[in-house]
């Protein structure tokens, strides 16, 4: 305190004071950030208000949807992308009129879903599919006509409109069936149930190769004639059941899951015709009775069938080309890894001076990096478009006129994601993205490419959205985002990005964040989250909305946080998840502690007060450290895998191979097996309906703790699945970890 404060007398000292403050501005007031305002019904949203943007055929406009406070549903704007002029994509009132009059609906209820939040349009974009009532109908914009096209209590499932936009395929009851612009409904298979789906995907499909949430499994042909779709048969895969405790009389749901070695469902691809009778089955020739898998389908623009098939441990995967006809295939290429071979997503067809004489683009982790490589149209390869110690992550668009490719990748950095034009021709690349950070492209499907749309950020900035040239990537127009105004009401600390370098000389990416008020001479507890699955980023220069809120939590608490991820998660190639190949575990804790051993080594950390959490595979990390290191006071483990004979065959055998082939690794890897080795304070935490990663896990880790004598805590969360998601449960989950980390390592 300044001398001349001192000397005054204590009314006189007040006064001064209250006239220091009054003087002081408003903003450097700041509230502590509470659990309430990240996580539950009431949490503010730590992340920019982004338009919802799709662009229509042609490349020169789009659609883009906005609320309306003075109507229920979305309203759809209809936009011109080098202008942003717009105008109402259509009237919601004429089609609210006849959802009222057809299924007798109120007002409110038909304006609702005469405007719903996602347009399932026809190819051309003239008539709107809508599923009211368990039935399908179409509205048509042109006459403004809605017609139910089909009837009945069963329900239709994965809808799809033909390329011509004259019929729609769809699944009912595990059977595929054609339904026609005038409700005339062809049946295509037969047999569907619970044991044999047709153009349906079963659970361990949709979740480890066609994508979470995705069961579609039939595909048109280009010219509206044909539909290629997978039958799989469950019969043999042994069931799992799911129980929801909350009711009195609990249901069940008794599901096909195979778990690592158990039989996995036998699937084979057809060929029917839309107009129905006789399916060509496809015979894929050279495998004979060894197990395979189906892990994409298209169709070429000439209308013969290309499918990708690897064997059951995914040592490789072969692209093969099948007439619909006959149902005859030849083998085009395959890629073959001495550990495991992802799937790589369709070829992308070039059309050339005719339908296929371009050939086609295709990318591959040959060189342990993916990236993108042309062939001709007999499967010889032409050349590498991409190379380098860098991925390329997805393929965009392709502008065959502009001689270009556009692609998403990690150009400039393994923890960022730029978008780049590739020259067809094999010439190199530009860069579209001069700014650090995380960048996404949005491209039209079809047309010459004048624009694209760029949703960027990095670690600092919030996300935005922009309209960019594709000849340079400079911004045509600002469209939404880039700003957080909740931010300004919280003291935050600044997170770090950095590398720690192991002793063998690999740098394992990091962010730090520091406690508020961080003094150098002080000593703080440290928190770690981890992931650690192969090429599963927990690091990265991009916006982390709410997730970086829970970590300011922490930091606002006294922590020291760290998020780093082990070699194997770092997502530098496919050659860095390598080394967990068939012994899950051991490399991954090797990294993750010489990583604690940096942060325990810096002054201002305890390191005899160091926490971890994670979830999923991270709980798994998180039980692996507990049970074979003593680095950790205590430690969080959500929705665990805790031996991989318990998870699902395609996933656990990618890296593991079977447990017929591979009992030591499976062993070792076990978290189980070490139970009576726990270190460290736990909290298991796992959702009861959880039919990913089942509870039964958590469940079979509890019974070894309690035979081994280990006291620990658990949490159950009834009806939630793998993720947490209902509001007030989050807010729970989150308000039970902060309890137990700051009982644990005692800030």
């Amino acid at each position: 305190m300044p001398t001349i404060l001192r000397r005054l007398p204590l009314a006189c000292l007040l006064a001064v004071l209250a006239t220091a403050f009054s003087l002081a501005p408003a903003a450097a007031q700041k509230e502590p950030l509470e659990l309430p305002h990240i996580y539950g019904p009431d949490a503010l949203d730590f992340s920019p208000d982004l338009p919802r943007i799709r662009w229509l055929p042609g490349g020169q406009d789009y659609l883009q949807a906005e609320d309306d406070d003075d109507a229920p549903g979305r309203l759809w704007r209809f936009v011109d992308a080098a202008t942003g002029d717009a105008e109402p994509f259509y009237d919601p009132e004429p089609l609210a009129r006849a959802l009222e009059e057809q299924l007798r609906l109120d007002s409110d209820d038909a304006a609702a879903k005469a405007r719903p939040s996602s347009l399932r349009l026809s190819p051309s974009t003239d008539r709107l599919l809508l599923q009211l009532a368990s039935d399908l109908f179409v509205w048509d914009f042109d006459i403004e006509t809605l017609t139910r096209l089909t009837h009945g209590p069963e329900a239709e499932e994965l809808a799809r409109f033909s390329p011509d936009g004259r019929s729609l395929a769809f699944v009912r009851d595990a059977d595929l069936y054609v339904v026609g612009a005038g409700g005339d409904e062809v049946r295509l298979t037969k047999g569907g149930g619970e044991n044999t789906l047709n153009g349906k995907l079963d659970w361990v499909y949709q979740e480890e190769i066609y994508g979470r949430g995705n069961y579609q499994a039939h595909w048109w042909s280009p010219d509206s004639r044909r539909i290629a779709f997978l039958q799989t048969d469950e019969r043999d895969v042994p069931r799992f059941t799911v129980v929801d405790h909350v009711p009195y009389r609990p249901p069940l749901e008794v599901y096909p899951y195979p778990k690592a070695g158990d039989a996995n469902p036998r699937v084979r691809l057809g060929v029917a015709s839309a107009a129905g009778g006789d399916i060509t089955w496809i015979d894929p020739g050279i495998y004979g009775h060894t197990e395979i898998l189906f892990v994409n389908v298209a169709f070429s623009p000439g209308g013969d069938v290309w499918y990708q098939v690897q064997d059951r441990r995914q040592t490789f995967l072969d692209l093969h080309r099948a007439n619909p006809d006959t149902g005859k295939s030849e083998r085009v290429l395959r890629e073959e890894s001495h550990a495991w071979v992802n799937q790589l997503g369709p070829p992308h067809f070039l059309k050339g001076n005719g339908l296929e004489d371009g050939g086609f683009l295709w990318l591959s982790e040959r060189t342990g990096f993916q990236h993108l490589y042309r062939y001709d149209q007999d499967g010889k390869l032409v050349g590498a478009l991409t190379e380098g110690r860098w991925e390329v992550r997805s393929l965009n668009a392709v502008d065959e006129e502009a001689g270009a490719a556009y692609v998403s990748g990690t150009y400039r950095s393994a923890i960022g994601a730029d978008v780049l034009r590739v020259a067809l021709d094999g010439s190199g690349v530009t860069l579209l993205t001069e700014e650090p950070g995380s960048h996404r492209g949005s491209f039209p499907e079809d047309g010459p490419i004048a624009h694209w749309i760029a949703t960027s950020s990095d670690l600092h900035t919030p996300t935005a959205m922009t309209l960019r040239s594709t000849g340079d990537g400079s911004t045509v127009r600002e469209l939404g985002g880039g700003d957080v105004p909740d931010l300004e009401r919280f003291e935050l600390s600044e997170p770090e990005l950095l590398k720690i370098t192991t002793n063998d000389g690999v740098d394992l990416e990091a962010m730090l964040i520091r406690p508020h008020g961080f003094d150098p001479d002080r000593v703080y507890p440290a928190w770690v989250h981890v992931y650690g699955g192969p090429h599963a980023q927990q690091v990265r220069d991009g916006w982390q909305g709410s997730r970086g809120m829970w970590f300011q939590y922490l930091a606002q608490q006294g922590i020291v946080v760290l998020v780093v991820d082990n070699r194997i998660a770092s997502g530098k190639g496919v050659e860095s998840t390598w080394p967990v190949y068939r012994n899950f575990g051991e490399q991954e804790l090797v990294d993750l502690v010489e990583a604690v051993d940096w942060l325990g080594a810096k002054p201002w950390v305890d390191a005899e007060r160091i926490g971890l959490d994670g979830w999923s595979f991270g709980g798994y990390m998180t039980l692996y450290a507990l049970t074979r290191s003593d680095r950790f006071r205590a430690g969080i483990a959500g929705g665990s895998v805790v031996d991989w004979r318990a998870y699902d065959s395609i996933y656990t055998e990618r890296y593991m191979s079977t447990p017929d082939d591979n009992p030591d690794g499976y062993s070792n890897s076990s978290v189980r097996e070490r139970a009576a080795d726990l270190h460290g304070d736990l909290l298991l935490i796992h959702g009861t309906m959880d039919d990913n990663v089942h509870m039964q896990n958590t469940l079979q880790i509890a019974w070894d703790l309690q035979k081994a004598g280990k006291p620990f805590e658990m949490m159950l969360y009834p009806k939630s699945r793998h993720g947490i998601s209902d509001p007030d449960l989050s807010l729970h989950l989150r308000e039970t970890m902060a309890r137990f980390i700051l009982k644990t390592i005692e800030p």
